[in-house]
């Protein structure tokens, strides 16, 4: 089993830093083998300790039809799409044609 190393600690001295100084996300052109599409957060860091710079992975988003999946430093977790409500149409009035037809 590999270990993750904790990102927001410096590689060099071991002081923990509060957040990065920058973040973007990076897309991927391509889905994954279950249809969903990979958002990762990067994220860059400096030690106000050293004075050593690192990049790192913050989080990844991964969303598809089936829901949504965020893995980051607490772990795994899946959102799953709600039950959307149907709307009311209101009352529902059938006509027949044939009854119309025979009252002219």
């Amino acid at each position: 089993m590999v270990k993750k190393r904790d990102i927001y600690v410096c590689p060099k001295c071991g002081y923990r830093v509060e957040k990065p100084e920058k973040t973007w996300q990076l897309i991927a052109p391509i889905p994954d083998s279950k249809g969903r599409i990979t958002i990762t957060v990067m994220g860059s860091f400096k030690c106000p300790q050293c004075g050593r710079k690192w990049r790192g992975v913050i989080s990844k988003i991964k969303a598809g039809a089936e829901g949504v999946e965020i893995e980051g430093a607490k772990g795994k977790r899946a959102l799953k799409p709600g039950k959307e409500k149907e709307e009311s149409r209101g009352t529902i009035i059938e006509i027949d044609l044939e009854e119309l037809e025979e009252g002219e």
